[in-house]
Formats: C-alpha cells, structure tokens, sequence
C-alpha cells in the first residue's frame, strides 16, 4: 500500500508500513491527473505536492482523492491527527476510493485507536482483497492487544500474501517473518523463532531490529558465535540504513 517507508511509533517499526498503490479491485481508482502530485509525494519532500494540492482543493473542496493526497502528505511528516481530518474529507466526498480507508487506519494506529484503527483495515481489507499491508497491520493491532492468536493469523494471512504477489515481496515476507519470530519468543518456542528471524534477515538484510532480536536470540540459547555475527550484522545493517546504534527510534 501507498505510505510511509519508515513508522517511528509504537509496535510499527524499521519500514513496517510500505510504500506503494495498491490493487483497487472493483474500486475507485486514483484519477490519472493526480498521479504526477501522488510521484512528487513519493519523491521526497511534501511541499510542491501540497501547493499543487492546495490549489485543487481551493478550485473545488469536495475533490475527496485530493484531499486524500493532501492528508497522506501530512500522513509522510507524522502529523496524523491533521491527515486524519483531510482522510476524513476523502471518505465523505470519495467514499468509493478504498485507500483512505487504509491510511486512517495507519493514523489511527498511531494515535493509539487499536479499535477503529482495525476496523479501517479490516474495511479495507474486504475491499480490496489479497493487500498483505492490511492483514500485517492488524497484526500488530492484535500484538499490541497481546491477542497472540489473532496476531498469529493476521501475520500468516499477510504472508500468505505477500508470498502470492508477483515478485513474492521479499522485504515484505521479511518483516512479516520477523513479526512471527518475536511471537514465536513470546511464546517460548526460541528454536522458531530463531528459524524465523534467520529467513526474515535473509529476505530484508537491512531489518537491522530483525537482526537484534536474533543476537538476543542466540544468546539466550547459548550460540555466542550466531550472536556476535547478527550483531555484526546489525551493526552493518544500521549503517546502511542511517540508523546507527542508539539512534531514537
């Protein structure tokens, strides 16, 4: 799904929310005239985008796919209670394109809303069916939810997925491995979740939190070897992404 590469909030974490368009199915698709301001939010700074959007949204203030993008440029900078007022707008004027639902969803995550943010998706979800993203997300709802069942599900169907889609998404198998290796270490079973982080890291080289949960791993089963090479992969991982060790998460 189209959104932030990096989340810094609660259990979403080290690119946990992705960035790209998803399926429409029988929904309304983004209007191709939006789709040079949806490339110039993909591009970096959210500025150019706003103006263009600004514009639009003064000419006409119930374009709801305008407002869409203008709440998921505030969406980019972390300002979800304002994205959640434009995504608010979109559903009300465009209730018809689907992937608003999934980006309230996110803000709603983010402020601590588990319920509503779950309804989003799982909204989401029966729209636009097959999108791992949301399936993933209500993973880490039920995680934050200690419901280690429903966790356990929502990250099998999201792998599921990610692994049907073309190219098999191995960043996105990656994360979702690892999400079930910490359930697998919550729930005392070190082995699989050792199994796990290992093929998470394998797929997403750069989950440097991946890698520091294996270390941790190997250390609590007594492979001081396996711990200092994740942890050296870690170190590496971290440096590749700009986040060095103790950076705030």
């Amino acid at each position: 799904v189209l959104g932030c590469d990096q989340d810094p909030n609660s259990t979403a974490k080290n690119g946990d929310e992705s960035f790209k368009v998803p399926s429409e199915g029988t929904t309304t698709a983004l209007r191709s005239d939006l789709g040079p301001i949806l490339d110039l939010l993909r591009s970096g700074p959210t500025g150019a985008a706003r103006i263009r959007l600004r514009k639009i949204l003064d000419q006409n203030p119930t374009d709801g796919q305008a407002a869409f993008l203008y709440g998921l440029s505030l969406h980019q900078e972390k300002r979800y209670s304002e994205a959640r007022v434009y995504f608010d707008q979109a559903l009300w004027h465009a209730p018809q394109y689907a992937t608003t639902h999934h980006f309230l969803g996110w803000c709603l995550f983010y402020e601590g809303e588990l319920e509503l943010a779950n309804a989003s998706f799982t909204r989401h979800s029966k729209l636009v069916e097959g999108e791992g993203d949301d399936h993933f997300a209500l993973g880490l709802i039920a995680l934050e939810q200690n419901d280690l069942s429903a966790a356990q599900t929502s990250f099998d169907i999201a792998l599921q997925c990610f692994e049907a889609t073309s190219g098999g998404n191995a960043r996105e198998q990656g994360k979702t491995l690892a999400r079930l290796g910490e359930l697998a270490e919550v729930q005392g079973n070190l082995d699989l979740a050792a199994e796990r982080l290992s093929q998470a890291t394998k797929l997403f080289p750069d989950h440097y939190e991946a890698w520091h949960r294996l270390a941790a791993i190997e250390r609590r089963r007594g492979n001081s070897d396996a711990a200092s090479r994740a942890t050296e992969q870690e170190a590496t991982a971290r440096s590749r992404v700009g986040r060095p060790q103790g950076f705030p998460e």
